[in-house]
């Protein structure tokens, strides 16, 4: 007998070794990834696992999602009795029904999330967490299941549980009976989450110690909720530190909807995409520790009160509204002085006069500003002395203004900055002067690059520096001129020698040290006799091409005469008394002779249609003059119509390569010119040629 007992103890003992040591090799399923102590088992379109095979002794989580659970018994669980299962991801596997005591396989399990199995019905789930009772749960996620209601006594079977976080965001639920629902779980819950759902009403008529965040985001509240007892103001939540109120149809926040004694804890507040139109003063300054404050996207006509802002504790303030800012008489920041980041997207800063003072005014207060963000308020440029105020600045977002880089100086007066976005804004090209030396990142995406030689060092300090830019190269785009447009601008090449050809100087001077005492000679020769070999050159060149005379009594001028206003002096001064006086040339000046009340381009058209030559009087004012340009061009129609030599161009300075056009360049290299000297013996033959070119 005693032979036969050893045996069977023998014969058992062998089993249970060999079930251990089998429970211990097993390997990695090959419908699931197994990495470090997280195995991961999700389904794919036409091989959906209907049940949890077994895993390595190792797992400590399981992700489990897009299967074809259904209906899950008992022994559902059964292949992850053996593990320390804490973390199990269940969405998306068509869940229909848990048993009751499916759970109980897992006492160490911590995190679960059921979301997107949308056939649970409430109770169902009631039911299913009966398993749960006695386990480590610390956060359940029930997200996405088409919940409109819960039952009072949906958590009855969690309440031994030391849950501390709950999400049911993206359901339809509308109850109002949250109070009741959570009221098991009020000991240690320290996070729940309703965002995405219907609730117009929410009430908690509990105390909860332990709960420090309440998501209440995308809702239909009609106004914030009381979180306070009304006798004695005492909180039910004590610990509260965020709450999300945003994307809701709250209206109206008074100076009493926040009592210190309700929200002694609160440090972030949303409120942002409500339909808000008035904040009244001080509503925010009896939350002693508030430091984060969302209020962007309001009512367009939102008015803040007086002391509105006033908050000694805030530091994170996002206001981005469309409201003038500039409005109001008092300054807003002057009571929120801690502010460390600042978002002001849309804002406008409108002001029919000194601008930039009320500006500089606004922001004064916030010295220990450290990121600021002023996207789309179209703002194109601020007070040379405003980044002196905010020397912790190192974040700056400018992005759909209309900064071009004429105005990029005042903002790099700011040395501390590291970080600045410029996208969308009408920067055309970059120099040395527009980069601080001290930038780490800079975003300029979007702007109307020129791609010419203005944009060569620019090119090549990209060539250097691309690890700073952001969005580069695929982002950057030329948008001038027409070859280069909508082209990569990294693409864009242009040699040094193209963009700074060499100096004509430089070219004489090499030549000069190897002949010195023959281009002496030459050029002194030159020099003496300049102005009679200019005169036998024209001479010559005007009898090659012949002249074209316009006769007839068509003509009621014998001269049109260009010129800018800023040269009234000399063709006053010069040019009647020799041509009109002694020469009897009548002449067409738009000072005089043009028609009062007649537009001026049928003035220059007609005046040059009637006058038998055209004289240009060119100068530097004459290029930059935009009516100058407009009487060039039709001067070459008139030449190209009726002979070259009825345009003659006198030049009166050295005109500057910046205001040198093609249509300028074009017209002194097919019309007869002849350049103004005040040298006594080269002006009469100055005189001789403008007369023998203008008569007939």
């Amino acid at each position: 007998m005693d032979k036969q007992m050893w045996i069977l103890l023998l014969i058992v003992f062998t089993f249970n070794g060999n079930s251990e040591l089998s429970q211990r090799n097993i390997l990695c399923p090959s419908v699931c990834v197994c990495d470090g102590e997280t195995a991961t088992c999700e389904g794919r379109v036409g091989s959906y696992l209907r049940y949890i095979p077994p895993l390595p002794e190792n797992i400590t989580s399981l992700v489990f999602n897009s299967n074809d659970l259904g209906y899950m018994g008992e022994t559902a669980f059964t292949n992850l009795s053996k593990l320390h299962l804490t973390r199990l991801d269940l969405r998306r596997n068509r869940i229909g029904f848990i048993d009751k005591k499916a759970f109980n396989v897992l006492p160490h399990l911590q995190f679960l999330d059921l979301s997107e199995n949308t056939f649970f019905r409430s109770r169902k789930l009631h039911n299913t967490f009966y398993g749960l009772q006695n386990s480590s749960l610390k956060e359940i996620r029930l997200t996405n299941m088409r919940y409109s209601k819960l039952s009072n006594d949906f958590f009855t079977y969690l309440n031994n549980t030391s849950l501390e976080r709950v999400f049911f965001d993206n359901n339809d639920i509308i109850t109002s009976n949250i109070g009741y629902v959570l009221s098991p779980l009020s000991t240690y819950l320290q996070e729940i989450s309703f965002k995405s759902n219907r609730i117009s009403n929410f009430s908690l008529n509990i105390i909860m110690p332990k709960l420090e965040i309440i998501v209440l985001s995308k809702n239909k509240l009609l106004s914030v909720p009381n979180f306070c007892y009304r006798h004695d103001h005492k909180p039910r939540l004590p610990n509260l530190k965020v709450l999300d109120l945003s994307n809701n149809l709250i209206y109206v926040v008074k100076r009493s909807t926040f009592y210190r004694k309700c929200f002694p804890r609160l440090q972030n507040l949303s409120l942002g995409f409500n339909r808000i139109k008035t904040l009244d003063k001080n509503f925010i300054s009896h939350i002693p520790f508030l430091d984060y404050l969302s209020i962007e996207n309001l009512d367009p006509d939102l008015i803040l009160n007086e002391y509105a802002l006033n908050s000694s504790s805030l530091q994170y303030l996002y206001m981005g509204n469309k409201f003038n800012v500039l409005k109001y008489r008092r300054n807003l920041f002057y009571y929120t002085r801690n502010l460390r980041i600042l978002d002001m997207t849309g804002v406008q800063f409108a002001s029919s006069r000194k601008q930039n003072e009320k500006i500089f005014q606004l922001f004064q207060p916030l010295s220990r500003l450290e990121e600021l963000t002023l996207n789309n308020t179209r703002l194109s440029t601020f007070s040379s002395s405003l980044f002196q105020l905010l020397p912790n600045l190192t974040k700056l977002y400018l992005d759909d203004c209309d900064f071009d880089q004429n105005h990029l100086k005042m903002i790099f007066a700011s040395v501390s900055l590291k970080i600045l976005l410029l996208d969308n804004n009408l920067i055309t090209s970059l120099n040395e002067s527009n980069i601080p030396t001290m930038i780490e990142l800079i975003s300029l995406k979007g702007n109307p690059f020129l791609c010419t030689c203005d944009l060569v060092w620019f090119r090549n300090w990209i060539e250097v520096n691309s690890n700073h830019l952001i969005g580069w190269p695929n982002d950057y785009k030329c948008y001038l001129p027409q070859e280069w447009k909508g082209k990569n601008l990294a693409d864009f090449h242009l040699s040094y020698l193209s963009c700074h050809p060499i100096n004509p100087y430089i070219i004489m001077a090499i030549s000069i040290s190897f002949a010195v005492l023959v281009i002496a000679t030459v050029s002194c020769i030159i020099y003496k006799k300049r102005w009679h070999i200019k005169y036998y050159l024209y001479l010559l060149r005007a009898k090659k091409r012949g002249y074209e005379v316009l006769g007839g009594d068509d003509f009621a001028y014998d001269v049109f005469v260009a010129y800018n206003s800023d040269d009234r002096i000399w063709v006053i001064s010069e040019m009647i008394p020799r041509l009109e006086n002694e020469e009897h040339l009548k002449l067409c000046l738009h000072d005089r002779d043009f028609q009062a009340g007649k537009l001026i381009v049928d003035n220059i058209t007609e005046a040059m249609h009637k006058s038998r030559k055209i004289l240009i009087i060119l100068s530097n004012s004459f290029a930059q003059s935009h009516w100058c340009r407009f009487e060039t061009v039709m001067a070459q129609l008139r030449s190209m119509n009726h002979g070259e030599t009825t345009v003659v161009v006198v030049v009166l300075e050295n005109i500057l390569t910046k205001n040198m056009n093609n249509s300028l360049h074009l017209l002194l290299k097919s019309t007869t010119f002849i350049e103004w000297t005040n040298e006594k013996t080269a002006k009469e033959m100055f005189w001789d040629r403008l007369v023998s070119a203008l008569k007939p």
